[in-house]
């Protein structure tokens, strides 16, 4: 018996092509996708023919376990494929991409478009990109030094923060000042660190929340925002092999860890030299950055020798003492701005405040009901 049926359950006139299409999206070849749907091969391509119409309840299965809207597989026809950004991991080899990542990378897309419709209709609304440019050609630590100027952070305001998720957040906000929209979102941690995506004139920057460390963040923040300046923008896994990752990995750490700040922290340390474990970590607690990216910074700088970052880091991608279990409820409102930052709101409800788009448009592109958006509001304030 197929999940889901009954002898009430009628069958529907779905397009074939449709279900195959929503199978294409996902990246799944028809073996994988009938095992997530538990249907032999044969059933699956019988649909997908035409030759046998689904029940309603395997339809909401599949809509289930391909993270698809349900109306989405009623259409008519489908939709043309989209093609994915580019992909510059090296770290796991040819990793294909989890629905997790695949759905993160349509969710970002759909706002960017959205934003672009209602910058069509009422371009003040929509914030302006501002943000420098770059080449591979160019010094990755001339070029932070320069971002860094149009960030307008010394580096006794960047020590004076608490802690690495305080860093987190004003870097974030301060990136999303430069008319770049920003997400966390959850995605396999063995297959990617982030993405970034530039629509002509507008820009969003993807970190994976599942990163081990507040500090990795970070880093993975402006690793992604330095491909928005060489416009080589894509799916980032921060290897070493890779000639625009390695640009964004140097970029990233010398912006994060001036070179001056940095000599004064060693305060006279021969060079190079083997620094230990706790001193990596004290530089890192020092700058709220990720140990990873002080050992990056102190090996491109000469002052430590070469392949200590390398040698040494491995470890340090491990992630932290688990989080203790508490029974309070978690606050809805903070995780969707924790997963869409504040610029994406903030430009949603001001889209609604001038009557460019409805309340039930808001509510889709923020996933929050219209009767919470004061409360969207205060957090942002």
């Amino acid at each position: 018996m197929l999940p889901g049926k009954s002898q009430d359950m009628p069958e529907v006139p779905v397009n074939g092509k449709v279900l195959e299409w929503a199978r294409a999206i996902r990246g799944l070849d028809i073996n994988k996708a009938a095992e997530l749907l538990g249907v032999p091969p044969d059933d699956l391509r019988d649909y997908e023919s035409g030759a046998k119409r689904p029940l309603v309840g395997f339809l909401r299965l599949m809509s289930d376990r391909y993270q698809i809207n349900f109306t989405s597989l009623l259409m008519p026809e489908p939709l043309p494929l989209k093609k994915h950004p580019a992909d510059h991991r090296a770290r796991h080899g040819e990793r294909p991409l989890s629905i997790d990542t695949l759905v993160a990378l349509e969710e970002v897309t759909e706002a960017l478009e959205a934003f672009e419709d209602i910058a069509d209709e009422a371009k003040r609304i929509v914030p302006v990109l501002n943000i420098g440019t770059a080449q591979l050609e160019d010094d990755p630590e001339a070029v932070a030094t320069r971002e860094r100027r149009r960030f307008s952070v010394s580096i006794e305001e960047q020590q004076k923060w608490r802690s690495l998720a305080e860093a987190r957040l004003k870097w974030r906000r301060r990136i999303e000042d430069r008319g770049v929209f920003t997400y966390m979102i959850p995605m396999p941690p063995e297959e990617l660190s982030g993405f970034s995506i530039l629509h002509d004139t507008l820009a969003a920057i993807c970190v994976n929340d599942r990163e081990p460390t507040e500090g990795a963040k970070v880093f993975t923040l402006f690793h992604e925002y330095c491909h928005l300046l060489l416009h080589q923008t894509g799916i980032s896994d921060e290897n070493n092999s890779n000639r625009v990752e390695r640009f964004c990995n140097e970029f990233a750490a010398s912006f994060l860890i001036p070179l001056n700040p940095l000599l004064e922290a060693i305060d006279g340390t021969a060079t190079p030299h083997e620094f230990s474990d706790a001193d990596v970590k004290r530089l890192a607690t020092r700058f709220h950055v990720s140990n990873s990216a002080i050992a990056l910074r102190l090996e491109k700088t000469g002052l430590a020798p070469k392949r200590f970052y390398a040698r040494r880091t491995a470890p340090w991608d491990l992630p932290g003492q688990p989080r203790t279990i508490t029974s309070t409820r978690p606050d809805y409102i903070k995780i969707r701005l924790k997963r869409l930052g504040r610029l994406h709101p903030a430009t949603v409800l001001r889209a609604v405040d001038r009557r460019v788009i409805n309340s039930f448009d808001a509510s889709e592109l923020i996933g929050i009901q219209p009767g919470s958006f004061e409360k969207v509001q205060a957090a942002l304030e």
